[in-house]
């Protein structure tokens, strides 16, 4: 019985490959049409408010002010929030002094101040009751400058999250307990994960901050309401976009084949 059925078993294996030769399976296509095409990620992020609010703001009142912009340019995707960064002068005020005058103005819904409070002063202060927030660049600025926007860069994230009532996590995330640069250090990751910033996102409404959406450039454009192109990458993917459209509409317009009606047989 054992022979049979082995018989049987190798018989039944054969057939199985010999039908795979003889019919091959089709490799997958890619996907064609206008939501097909991918975008260059060079052309950036670009949003648009869903309803109208105040801003989550950053104040610069840093004597050498750098260019903030990559540190937050994916908080309004990641936090689905309106986010910004202003330059701005502290003059003899304490940090916490402009923080406030920043929310008086009821433009920001939160605000948080990067500052150098010195070398004695706390490297980050939240009082997320007010909606404010204070980080002292003095005590993270001993390092090179890669190592020094990193560590900005997860403290603004940190900031953040903690004034718009985020809390510390286990798994992979910015929001990990922090007691010196060297935890921050260990920390390869800059964004809150994706529970953290939800939970942040549905706050937004207890600070008046509007709602928006953020995303890449080509999906805006296909979506129909991206901003007119700022830079080169943008404006190849306009000019790739309306070429991906005029193609496709003359696709649908072309008239369709005429097919000979076969002669009948004598």
């Amino acid at each position: 019985m054992k022979t049979i059925a082995t018989l049987v078993i190798a018989a039944l294996a054969a057939a199985v490959l010999a039908q795979e030769a003889a019919n091959p399976p089709v490799p997958a296509q890619p996907r064609k049409g206008l939501r097909g095409t991918r975008g260059n990620p060079a052309a950036g992020f670009v949003s648009r408010k869903l309803s109208e609010g105040a801003s989550l703001r950053f104040l610069d009142l840093r004597a050498e002010p750098s260019d903030l912009g990559p540190a937050i340019e994916r908080m309004p995707q990641a936090f689905g929030i309106a986010v910004e960064c202003v330059k701005a002068d502290k003059g003899a005020d304490c940090a916490m002094k402009a923080v406030k005058k920043a929310l008086e103005s009821k433009e920001a819904g939160a605000a948080i101040a990067i500052a150098n409070e010195g070398a004695d002063a706390p490297s980050l202060v939240v009082c997320p009751e007010d909606g404010m927030a204070v980080i002292n660049v003095d005590r993270i600025a001993d390092a090179s400058a890669e190592v020094f926007a990193k560590r900005l860069a997860q403290e603004m994230w940190r900031a953040a999250a903690f004034v718009m009532g985020g809390y510390e996590v286990d798994y992979p995330c910015v929001m990990k307990t922090v007691t010196g640069v060297a935890d921050l250090d260990a920390n390869p990751l800059q964004m809150t994960c994706p529970p953290v910033s939800g939970h942040v996102g549905a706050n937004a409404g207890r600070f008046g901050i509007a709602k928006v959406q953020c995303v890449p450039y080509f999906i805006a454009l296909r979506q129909g309401w991206a901003p007119p192109p700022a830079n080169d990458a943008q404006r190849e993917e306009v000019e790739k976009w309306e070429k991906a459209k005029a193609a496709k509409a003359a696709a649908t317009n072309a008239p369709a084949a005429k097919t000979a009606a076969p002669t009948p047989a004598k």
